[in-house]
């Protein structure tokens, strides 16, 4: 069953130049406005027990499209129906009342879910003992930091057990000990059929809490499927405009010293596909600036799609000095026999550093993209080698 069905959903905005065109305009006079479309065009269904991806830059409109999710802002074009109830965790503080104490905005919001009598009560405890705030539970709202904040809200948008569960970047602020205690809330919910709409910046947390993902690009879907593919797509997006602005707008200043030319990953099959096991070579070439004394070096590190480092070694913590070209280049190759890294997309991120690994001089990331693919049944990050013994066997 689909609890989520959005078709041709757009928000638009009117921007005014002054304040006093807003009035003008009203009072029957020329349009003085121009729109701005957060959203335009958005077709979703999500079924009961899936949990949706909301992915992209900042402005690509995901906050909108989670308000028009949840109907606190009505849309321009198109509709949307979500069946059962909904809550939801949006921007910091919203539907807080400030003066009011972290009890008494529980007492309004377990109102609005119609809990009342002993009920009431039990609510109460649940949201305190899941908020782990204590004393402050009775102070007001308006004192709290951002993690206390979201505690709060956390607490009580899982607590009312809601059909549809709406996150917007929540986790981004709490602690790594309240982080974990909302993952497993959420796989809880999905594990008893609830909906799960959840936007975030941490493409690790999306891929490890969804099933699908809707990348938002300017306003607009670019890709909706399979969250591994959605997110492999827009950090690929990401990093050739990280590239092309890079190009156009060069560094200075520092990177002059040892500046970093090229950077290149073979493969036995090629440069874009590797399997787990196979050997892989980085070839790096640095050229250091006129008049440089500094004995250039180079670190080279593994980094998963979401951002993971997976591995991270350098030439100075390994005791190898570059390879001198002449013409003040030098070049690098970091073979590794055997790729422990198992099926997904990755890349390097590159840097030149003097000898003793103390400065760092041209960082430049998303570099050489390519796809692991493993053969076995084996998930996870990377094989770790291994053998099974018969029950009592010395290792």
């Amino acid at each position: 069953m689909q609890t989520i069905d959005a078709q041709d959903l757009g928000k638009a905005y009117r921007i005014y130049a002054r304040p006093a065109d807003r009035v003008r305009e009203w009072l029957g006079g020329r349009r003085r406005h121009q729109e701005f479309w957060a959203v335009r065009e958005v077709d979703l269904a999500v079924r009961a027990g899936e949990a949706l991806g909301v992915v992209g830059e900042n402005g690509a409109g995901k906050s909108t499209l989670l308000a028009l999710l949840t109907g606190t802002t009505a849309p321009t074009t198109g509709h949307v129906r979500v069946r059962g109830s909904v809550a939801a965790i949006l921007e910091l503080g919203a539907g807080f009342h400030p003066e009011f104490t972290g009890r008494e905005n529980a007492r309004m919001h377990a109102a609005l879910f119609g809990r009342g009598g002993s009920d009431l009560e039990g609510h109460l405890d649940e949201v305190i003992a899941f908020s782990e705030l204590g004393a402050f539970i009775d102070q007001p709202v308006r004192t709290y930091s951002s993690g206390m904040y979201v505690r709060l809200a956390f607490a009580l948008a899982v607590t009312v057990d809601p059909d549809v569960l709406v996150i917007d970047e929540a986790l981004a602020v709490g602690d790594q000990h309240f982080q974990t205690k909302c993952v497993d809330r959420i796989t809880r919910f999905r594990e008893h059929g609830r909906t799960i709409v959840f936007c975030s910046h941490n493409m690790y947390q999306v891929k490890k809490l969804c099933d699908r993902a809707l990348w938002l690009k300017g306003g607009r879907p670019a890709a909706l499927g399979p969250v591994d593919s959605v997110i492999d797509a827009y950090l690929e997006d990401t990093r050739q405009r990280d590239r092309a602005e890079e190009v156009a707008h060069p560094r200075e200043g520092a990177a002059a010293l040892v500046r970093l030319v090229r950077v290149a990953l073979e493969g036995a099959g090629g440069a874009e596909v590797v399997q787990t096991g196979e050997p892989v070579t980085v070839r790096v070439w640095v050229e250091r600036g006129p008049g440089a004394r500094v004995a250039p070096g180079v670190g080279i590190a593994f980094v998963r799609n979401d951002g993971l480092v997976c591995y991270c070694v350098s030439t100075e913590m390994d005791g190898v000095a570059m390879e001198a070209e002449g013409d003040e280049r030098y070049s690098a190759a970091l073979h590794v026999p055997s790729l422990p890294l198992l099926g997904g997309g990755y890349y390097l991120n590159v840097a030149t550093t003097d000898a003793q690994g103390l400065l760092c001089y041209d960082v430049q990331e998303r570099l050489c993209p390519f796809r692991v693919r493993n053969p076995s049944d084996e998930y996870g990050l990377m094989r770790m080698e291994h053998r099974w013994l018969a029950g009592g066997t010395r290792p």
